[in-house]
């Protein structure tokens, strides 16, 4: 088991609140990953996880245990970051069992620890070697070593793919699921890239000013957002958000539920537009289309389309999300819904 749970955090600097008073339970085993924009609270979670950023005051729990005010070598966790933070002197094998020694654990057993973990990982063959001859994808597999020669109960990642590059990003993605299906160990990883979330994540966190806008599977937090936020913040391009006349309630639709056609289509909404821009993008083409002072985009896999062509755009009604003035989701349950609905 490796439940953790937050109850009332509370995180200031100074007179600045970051965390207010949030509660959270994050599932045994699940690859959670805590998404938002810059200056959320994601890394201070993280952080406050680790122990390496207390929280000003409530409880964090791993396991039904209080570990608020143990020390971070007391957590049973292990901290991926940024920039590594291996040691350039060392050699990999160094720096991989570097706190087993701290941890007066006998040669015998590092050297069996290390050997089995950097098999795992792929650098083997790599362990007589200094950190300046090897790439970044190896230095990142050295600090993940690292961190699993601990055998901890929770990995914390603090946005460890983020220095490398497009290309590597993409293997170590796919690697990193891998180890956890491998491992079953629960994992949080913090990240601004919503591709590395939506890919990787069984559960996603998406934060905004401190706040949880929403929590769940990448599929639900995608088709079925509970806010205004959540729905722009995930997915590229955007979703389409477009207001009532003189109303601050608000439809939208996501570019990939949009069909274009050369004459109206047989859908619930319907209008007549012309086509400003066009991207091609090889598997698929991004159009904006203008009408009645509105612009979309739309994506599509067919490259049809030129360029300041007239073109109905088309979308099902299933594929409308309406929000209210608060900028809360109107679901078709709401009694709200169907007047909405009507005036489009």
């Amino acid at each position: 088991m490796a439940e953790i749970r937050f109850e009332d955090i509370t995180k200031k600097f100074g007179d600045k609140v970051i965390l207010d008073r949030l509660n959270l339970s994050i599932e045994d085993g699940s690859f959670t990953v805590m998404i938002g924009p810059s200056g959320c609270g994601k890394t201070t979670l993280l952080r406050i996880i680790a122990g390496i950023g207390p929280q000003t005051s409530g409880k964090v729990y791993l396991d039904g245990e209080d570990i608020s005010g143990l020390p971070p070598a007391k957590r049973n966790v292990a901290m991926v970051f940024q920039n590594y933070a291996i040691y350039p002197t060392m050699t990999v094998q160094e720096n991989i069992e570097f706190g087993l020694k701290n941890n007066k654990v006998p040669k015998a057993e590092r050297e069996r620890l290390v050997k089995e973990i950097s098999e795992i990982v792929g650098i083997g063959d790599m362990l007589n070697r200094k950190p300046s001859t090897l790439s970044g994808g190896q230095r990142q597999r050295i600090a993940l070593a690292r961190a699993m020669v601990k055998k901890p109960k929770v990995f914390l990642m603090d946005e460890p793919l983020s220095n490398l590059d497009a290309k590597l990003r993409v293997s170590m993605r796919t690697e990193l699921i891998e180890l956890h299906n491998r491992l079953k160990t629960t994992f949080v990883y913090v990240t601004h890239d919503q591709t590395e979330a939506m890919s990787m994540g069984t559960n996603i966190i998406l934060m905004n000013k401190g706040i949880i806008q929403q929590e769940a599977t990448p599929s639900v937090i995608y088709h079925d957002p509970d806010n205004l936020f959540t729905a722009q913040f995930i997915g590229s391009p955007q979703m389409n958000i477009i207001h009532f006349d003189d109303s601050a309630v608000c439809y939208g639709f996501r570019p990939e539920k949009v069909h274009l056609t050369n004459e109206p289509g047989q859908y619930f909404y319907t209008r007549r537009g012309t086509i400003v821009t066009k991207e091609m993008l090889g598997s698929e083409t991004i159009y904006q289309v203008r009408y009645a002072g509105n612009s979309v985009m739309v994506k599509s896999l067919e490259d049809t389309f030129e360029q300041d062509s007239e073109v109905y755009v088309g979308v099902k009604q299933k594929n409308i999300l309406l929000f209210d003035e608060n900028e809360m989701r109107i679901r078709p349950e709401d009694p709200r819904y169907d007047g909405w609905m009507q005036k489009l």
